[in-house]
C-alpha cells in the first residue's frame, strides 16, 4: 500500500513546487482527491519488481539455457586484491555451456545487474540491494558461455573519472599503487592485471569512464556506438549518454565480448532502428592482416595539448603511434574540428542535469518504453533517505545544481545542450567523411597521484579533467577505442581511435592489426605478465 498524504504534507509539497498556493478548503479537497488516486495506484504493485518482463519472455532471447550457478561470493581477503579493484569475488555461469565465450572469466562493473549478486554502484546508498534479474549484457555473456568471477570497484554512482570517490576506497593503478586507475570503471581496468583470474571486463561510459581507466592502466577499452549494446539493467546517468562496453588485454578478447553483447533487445527503447548482424565484426576477428594500406587517419589537432611538459610527452606518444600507422601504409593527416573544444562542455551541461533527474526518478527516469526496475527505484529511494549524507561531493553538487536548474530554468539548459547534439555530431561526421578514423590522445596526461588531502572542490574538478577528449563522443554516439601504445615516466598512455557510427567492427579490426604488427608497449606487456593476481579465489 502506498503512503497516504496529509493536509500538511500537501501544503509543504505545494510550497516546494512554488507554482501555486492552496487554501484550507482546497487542501481538504486535494487531500481527499490525492488519497483516492493513491488508492487506485495501490493496484500497481511495486513489489512485483521486474517479473512482468520475465513472464512474457521479453527478458530471455529465447535460447534454451543450461542451469546457472549463482554464488554471490564475498569481499576480497587480504592479499587477494592489491589494487582495490574488486568489490566481491563471485561465481556466476551456466554449467556445461560451450558457447563462443566458454572459458572466459569476466569482471563486471558494480553498476551492472547480476541476479542474486549484490550491486552498489560504488555507493553506500545502495548497500543491501541485490538485483533479481540479470542485465541484458550479463544475460548474453552467460548465454555465450562466459563465467563472471568478480564485481569491480567504481567511482560512487559513476560520476567521476578520478577513481577516488568509491565508498570502497581509491582504486590503485597497477603501474604505481599511489596513482589512480582512473574512473569511473577503474576496477574493471585494474582487474585485468589479475591475469590468472580475469580474462576480460565490462565497463560503462558516460563521459569517458571506459576509456580513461583503460588508457591509464594500459589496456584496451571500447565505448561502442550509442545504442549498439543494450543498457537495460544497468545503473546509468542519462539514457542519451549511457554506454556499456568491453575492456581487455587483447583486441581478440575485446571483439569476442562485443560480438556477444551487441545487437537490439526489446527491453531497451534506445535501440530502435539498430541493425546489427555482426558479420563485419566476425571478419575482423578472423583477420590476420597487419597492414594499413588505404586507411585514412585524421589527427584531430584540437585533441592534442602542449600546455606543459607532461601533456607534450603524452601527445608525443600518440603522434609516434600515428607515425607507425603511416609507415605501415596509412595516410595520416592533421584535421581540425573546432567544435571539439566545446564538445565536452556541451556534454557536461547535458549529463549533470540528466543525472539529477535520474536520481529523482529512481534510477529509471520517465517517458520511455522498455524495461524498468522498480526494485532499483525502491532501493535508491530508501538509500537516499537514510544515507544521503554519505554521498560524495560530486553527487551532492549534481543534486543541488539539478534542483537549481529545474527551479530557475525548467529544463531549458538541458534542452539547449541536447539541441547542440546534431551540430556537434555533424562536425565530427564532416571529418569522418574525409577520414576512416580520427586519432587523438585518450587523456591529456597519464595517471595522477591519489591525494586524499585535496579540498572538496579541487578533488571534484580534478576527477573530471581527464574526460576532456572523451565526453563529446558520448554525446555524439560515435564509437571510440583506446589502445595502450606507449608510456610516459613508466605510466601508460592511450591513443583513441574514433569511428563512424556503427562502424565498431573497423575499430576492433584496426586494434587487432596494430597489436599483430607492433604489439603493445613492452613495459605494459611485462607488467601484465608480472601481476597475474591471486589464485582463483574460493567463493
Amino acid at each position: 500500500m502506498l503512503n497516504r498524504i496529509s493536509k500538511s504534507e500537501l501544503a509543504a509539497i505545494a510550497d516546494r513546487v512554488g507554482w501555486f498556493r492552496l487554501t484550507e478548503a482546497e487542501l481538504d479537497q486535494y487531500a481527499l482527491l490525492s488519497n483516492s488516486v493513491l488508492a487506485v495506484l495501490d493496484g500497481v504493485d511495486a513489489s512485483g519488481l521486474d517479473q512482468a518482463w520475465a513472464l512474457d519472455g521479453a527478458v530471455s532471447e529465447g535460447a534454451a539455457q543450461a542451469p546457472t550457478v549463482r554464488v554471490p561470493g564475498r569481499r576480497p581477503l587480504q592479499g587477494e586484491d592489491p589494487f582495490n579493484a574488486v568489490v566481491r569475488w563471485c561465481r556466476v555461469k551456466q554449467d556445461g555451456n560451450d558457447g563462443p565465450l566458454a572459458g572466459l572469466r569476466l569482471a563486471v562493473k558494480d553498476s551492472v545487474a547480476i541476479a542474486g549478486v549484490p550491486m552498489t554502484a560504488g555507493s553506500t546508498v545502495l548497500r543491501g540491494f541485490t538485483p533479481s534479474i540479470d542485465s541484458v549484457v550479463v544475460e548474453r555473456l552467460l548465454r555465450d558461455g562466459a563465467e563472471i568471477v568478480a564485481v569491480t570497484n567504481m567511482d560512487d554512482f559513476a560520476f567521476s573519472g578520478g577513481g577516488d570517490t568509491s565508498s570502497y576506497g581509491e582504486i590503485a593503478n597497477p603501474f604505481a599503487l599511489g596513482r589512480s586507475a582512473g574512473g569511473s570503471s577503474g576496477g574493471s581496468a585494474a582487474a585485468l592485471y589479475y591475469g590468472d583470474v580475469v580474462d576480460g571486463a565490462i565497463g560503462c561510459d558516460q563521459g569517458g569512464s571506459i576509456r580513461v581507466p583503460a588508457a591509464w592502466c594500459g589496456v584496451l577499452g571500447l565505448k561502442p556506438t550509442h545504442s549498439l549494446v543494450p543498457y537495460t539493467g544497468i545503473a546509468g546517468i542519462d539514457a542519451t549518454f549511457d554506454h556499456v562496453g568491453p575492456m581487455a588485454r587483447s583486441a581478440g578478447t575485446l571483439g569476442r565480448l562485443l560480438a556477444s553483447m551487441a545487437g537490439p533487445h526489446p527491453s531497451d527503447p534506445r535501440q530502435a532502428g539498430v541493425v546489427w548482424d555482426g558479420d563485419a565484426l566476425q571478419r575482423a576477428l578472423a583477420s590476420e592482416e597487419t597492414g594499413f594500406d588505404g586507411l585514412r587517419v585524421g589527427l584531430l589537432v584540437e585533441g592534442f595539448s602542449e600546455d606543459d611538459d607532461l601533456r607534450k610527452a603524452n601527445s608525443a606518444v600518440v603522434r609516434d603511434c600515428a607515425a607507425k600507422l603511416a609507415a605501415a601504409g596509412a595516410v595520416v593527416e592533421e584535421v581540425s574540428v573546432p567544435a571539439h573544444l566545446t564538445g565536452g562542455g556541451i556534454a557536461f551541461a547535458g549529463f549533470i542535469e540528466g543525472m539529477a533527474a535520474l536520481l529523482q526518478g529512481g534510477g529509471n527516469g520517465y517517458h520511455a518504453g522498455g524495461r524498468y526496475s522498480p526494485e532499483l527505484a525502491l532501493a535508491l529511494n530508501q538509500g537516499l533517505r537514510t544515507r544521503g549524507q554519505e554521498l560524495p561531493p560530486q553527487i551532492k553538487l549534481v543534486t543541488l545544481l539539478g534542483e537549481h536548474l529545474r527551479q530557475n530554468y525548467s529544463g531549458a539548459v538541458y534542452a539547449a545542450a541536447q539541441n547542440q547534439r546534431p551540430w556537434l555530431r555533424a562536425a565530427y561526421d564532416a571529418a569522418l567523411a574525409q577520414y576512416d578514423v580520427l586519432l587523438l590522445p585518450t587523456t591529456p596526461y597519464p595517471a595522477f597521484r591519489h591525494e586524499p588531502g585535496l579540498g572538496l572542490a579541487e578533488k571534484a574538478l580534478r576527477g573530471w579533467e581527464p574526460l576532456g577528449n572523451c565526453a563529446a563522443f558520448d554525446m555524439t554516439g560515435h564509437p571510440a577505442i583506446t589502445l595502450p601504445v606507449g608510456t610516459v615516466d613508466g605510466l601508460p598512455v592511450g591513443a583513441m581511435l574514433v569511428g563512424r557510427r556503427f562502424d565498431d567492427a573497423r575499430l576492433v579490426d584496426l586494434a587487432g592489426r596494430y597489436e599483430r604488427r607492433f604489439g603493445w608497449d613492452a613495459s605494459i606487456s611485462a607488467r601484465q605478465a608480472e601481476h597475474t593476481g591471486p589464485a582463483v579465489p574460493a567463493v
